[in-house]
């Protein structure tokens, strides 16, 4: 990394609200920090970056993915949420050894990194042995990326197990873990990667298991505490947010995931304490759990971002989950007017407020906008450059329209984290791409393979009891809701003993 670099002459989108955007501008970084963005900036000894035909922006903010699903690419695109929990996280997690943690979390940084983004929250589930914790922080750091990893509490089968809803709750082991994995890797404020925690899915279980993480999460210092929660018609009913309120565990810590079916009184909640509410666009769209969720939660006030969720379903493109969750917003609002018989007059959201959505406000959303999310003097150098001499790209009239509307992974050019340059002219800078190749595909058979063994019956036996497939399931999920929302602690308890015994 040169101590001193000056990108030069790029049209600056800063993301910042008092500096703007910035025509035929340069960039001085030292010691990995913005230094002055201006017009004629000279630095004897720097290293010159040519910026002419490029956009400058900061690079993108993903607030949530579970990187190490790399292995498993696409599997999921013709499946449902029902699909997704009895097959990759009842049985798929069995087979990933550590080994197979880090190579397919590392592949997942080094996709994100060619894809623009330069800051990330892996919500990490994959937590099988201490041995895989180490390899999960090992690929985070190796990949030069930024962001948090949350350390995920979920259980997860071993091979020869037998599923049952005791397993996937969180083990007792993972607590001492967390804290050996936050003392050995994390004891810096200042790292470029920080420590967070990864919630049980705990919707539909007493208060007391979420206190139970919450508390700890906050005693060992977790930057962030990600929860699945309000994914459609499954977690309906259960007023997760409101309860976590009435029990006095919200916090500006919280990162709340998916969220459609949150109310809008819990969106206001969220606002009030400042937790934000994230949103992953293709995958709502594509497993039943609701619209994006984005638009309500800056109505309420709150903060939001954008996350990639997981690979095996979709691409690591940015620009994909930006264009979609604007246009369906777009769609929803005409709709309304459409049949009120109107047409409108002016389309919102804009694309400047996606911008924000997917850089600054993504930022806020995860506390780390005093070091990213904007081009800004006295920030980290999270830089990137993006063609405009490609032929969907050129001419660029309006610059946010244009990175907004138009481009796409293939023109990302350059990508710096903390002034180091992870991605130049098109290429990543220093990883073995043939080598990684072969390892994810290697692991990739023999996590396959083991599902193929293991079967699926016992996964599916589960989740039939969990989704509301049919009318009397839909009946029995509300039913489970109504008594977790209940002030009886003993019929809490009772439903509790009976959901986590074993499926026969």
């Amino acid at each position: 990394m040169s101590e001193r670099i000056v990108i030069r002459g790029g049209t600056v989108i800063t993301m910042d609200s008092k500096l703007g955007i910035m025509d035929d501008a340069s960039i001085l970084v030292e010691g990995g920090v913005i230094r002055v963005i201006g017009q004629d900036i000279s630095a004897d000894g720097a290293e010159i970056i040519d910026a002419r035909d490029m956009i400058v922006m900061p690079g993108f903010v993903d607030c949530h993915r579970h990187m190490w699903q790399t292995q498993l690419r696409a599997i999921t695109a013709d499946w449902s949420l029902y699909d997704y929990s009895s097959r990759i996280r009842s049985v798929y997690t069995s087979f990933y050894e550590p080994d197979d943690a880090y190579i397919g979390s590392y592949a997942g940084f080094l996709e994100a990194i060619n894809a623009g983004v330069t800051t990330i929250v892996d919500h990490s589930h994959i937590m099988n042995t201490p041995d895989h914790a180490d390899e999960v922080v090992r690929a985070f750091k190796d990949s030069g990326m930024r962001g948090i990893l949350c350390y995920g509490m979920y259980g997860n089968p071993r091979p020869e197990q037998k599923l049952t809803p005791a397993v996937l709750m969180s083990p007792e082991w993972h607590y001492a873990d967390a804290r050996r994995v936050k003392r050995e890797h994390f004891n810096s404020e200042d790292s470029t990667v920080l420590m967070g925690l990864a919630m049980t899915e705990a919707d539909f279980f007493p208060m007391e298991i979420s206190r139970k993480e919450l508390v700890f999460a906050r005693e060992i210092g977790a930057k962030r505490i990600s929860a699945h929660v309000g994914m459609g018609s499954q977690n309906k009913w259960t007023r997760y947010i409101e309860r976590l309120n009435r029990a006095g565990l919200m916090g500006e810590d919280m990162l709340f995931i998916h969220g459609w079916s949150l109310t809008d009184h819990e969106l206001k909640i969220c606002a009030e304490h400042r937790a934000a509410v994230i949103c992953t666009p293709e995958t709502e769209l594509q497993m039943g759990m609701g619209n994006p969720v984005t638009w309500r939660v800056l109505a309420a006030g709150g903060r939001t971002g954008l996350g990639i969720d997981i690979v095996s379903n979709q691409s690591a493109d940015m620009f994909t989950q930006i264009r979609l969750d604007m246009q369906v917003q777009r769609a929803l609002q005409n709709d309304r007017l459409y049949r009120s018989g109107l047409m409108p007059r002016k389309i919102t959201p804009t694309v400047q407020q996606l911008l924000e959505v997917a850089t600054i406000k993504g930022a806020e959303s995860i506390g780390l906008d005093k070091k990213a999310g904007s081009l800004t003097p006295g920030k980290q150098a999270d830089i990137i450059m993006l063609r405009t001499d490609t032929v969907n790209m050129f001419p660029v009239n309006d610059p946010v329209s244009s990175v907004v509307m138009c481009a796409n992974v293939g023109d990302v050019d350059t990508v710096m984290v903390s002034g180091r340059i992870l991605k130049s002219k098109g290429q990543l800078m220093g990883p073995d791409l043939r080598s990684i190749r072969g390892k994810l595909a290697a692991s990739r058979d023999k996590i396959l393979a083991g599902g193929a063994r293991k079967g699926f019956a016992q996964g599916e036996a589960i989740m039939n009891n969990v989704f509301p497939l049919d009318r009397q399931m839909s009946f029995m999920v509300w039913l489970a809701a109504m008594i977790i929302r209940s002030p009886f602690r003993k019929l809490q308890d009772k439903f509790l003993e009976y959901v986590t015994r074993s499926v026969e």
